[in-house]
């Protein structure tokens, strides 16, 4: 399935026949999609959508996200037949359930401590950790099991997560970049603004599989429910961090397809990308979740995924957990390169 992303003011994109119509500029020949391999939309500044492509997409049930130019999130156009009042009625009385929301809580963090560590142990040309470093991950992990409550969870990710990107920021010691801890809203460094915008990326995909299963992103059982914030998506992206993003990010400044100078720098300090490197880390981005790997490798499944097809078989475990009222029953997404060691030093 094709996931579009439409950076460029100039496009013109319309329906016709079974297909999109995609208008560029007055040199540009016109070029034509089928519509039905379309599964989302997403349109970044001033691309021009037609009405009758808008009407058809709600039929269709295929969002359509709008953004700003430097990818701030406005809203979706999606339908809501697809919908399940009972279902969302469960998945909104489970996060008053303390039992279930710990045993939730837990799952996510092992997986997400887990995915980090596997992807610091593929960075060995780089830079070679040692037991010390990681002792903060390892520490977490192991007394995780421990926790009685979903705040003590989370204080074991925060401890992990400090020490993550302890590390993480030793991947960028022989470059011109600077990254000197994670910080956002808004970014201060060039690395912290990649970050920033593949999890954005990331938590927006999520937001889509979760409304396509009729669950209600809004209603978390780990991340507390506030206004505007999507907390099942970001209990959902989690695990993915580190595979999708933290690994994308490494390669894009490694390869050197991106410099410093290539980011400014506002009078507060914040730094963003232009428009013009903002398409190139989506297109990366987008390569990134359509590549085929074992997402379900660790459950003994060895067929190979797109990211997005993967994602719907874990949605389809999120609704097995809510449907049973049993967290356990949720299958997070595992690397598998992680050897469970847990030695300290």
């Amino acid at each position: 399935m094709t996931h579009l992303y439409l950076t460029r003011s100039d496009i013109k994109l319309g329906f016709s026949q079974g297909q999109l119509v995609v208008k560029g500029s007055a040199d540009e020949p016109e070029r034509r999609l089928p519509f039905c391999n379309v599964e989302s939309i997403n349109v970044f500044g001033n691309p021009q959508i037609s009405t009758q492509l808008v009407r058809e997409c709600l039929l269709a049930n295929v969002p359509v996200g709008y953004y700003s130019e430097d990818g701030h999130y406005f809203g979706r156009a999606v339908s809501s037949d697809h919908v399940d009042p009972y279902r969302q009625r469960r998945q909104i009385m489970l996060t008053c359930d303390a039992g279930f929301c710990l045993e939730w809580a837990k799952l996510v963090i092992k997986a997400k401590i887990e995915n980090s560590l596997a992807f610091l142990s593929t960075v060995g040309g780089t830079y070679s950790y040692s037991p010390g470093e990681t002792s903060g991950m390892v520490h977490s992990l192991r007394y995780l099991a421990q926790a009685t409550s979903v705040g003590e969870a989370i204080g074991f990710e925060g401890n992990a997560a400090k020490c993550y990107f302890q590390c993480y920021s030793k991947l960028f010691s022989d470059t011109d970049f600077r990254f000197e801890g994670r910080n956002s809203r808004p970014p201060k460094d060039p690395i912290n603004a990649l970050l920033s915008y593949g999890y954005s990326f990331l938590h927006r995909n999520v937001v889509g599989a979760i409304e396509r299963h009729g669950l209600h992103p809004y209603f978390g059982f780990m991340h507390k429910i506030k206004r505007g914030h999507a907390a099942l998506s970001s209990d959902l992206i989690e695990d993915y961090r580190a595979f999708i993003v933290d690994r994308a990010v490494f390669g894009l400044v490694h390869s050197g397809d991106v410099v410093p100078d290539d980011f400014s720098v506002q009078p507060n300090g914040a730094v963003y990308m232009p428009r013009s490197l903002m398409k190139k880390v989506t297109d990366l981005f987008s390569r990134v979740v359509a590549e085929k790997v074992q997402f379900h490798q660790a459950y003994g499944d060895g067929y190979q995924y797109g990211f997005h097809a993967a994602l719907d078989k874990k949605m389809l475990s999120v609704i097995e957990a809510i449907d049973a009222g049993d967290a356990t029953l949720y299958r997070p997404f595992l690397w598998g390169g992680y050897d469970g060691a847990t030695t300290e030093s």
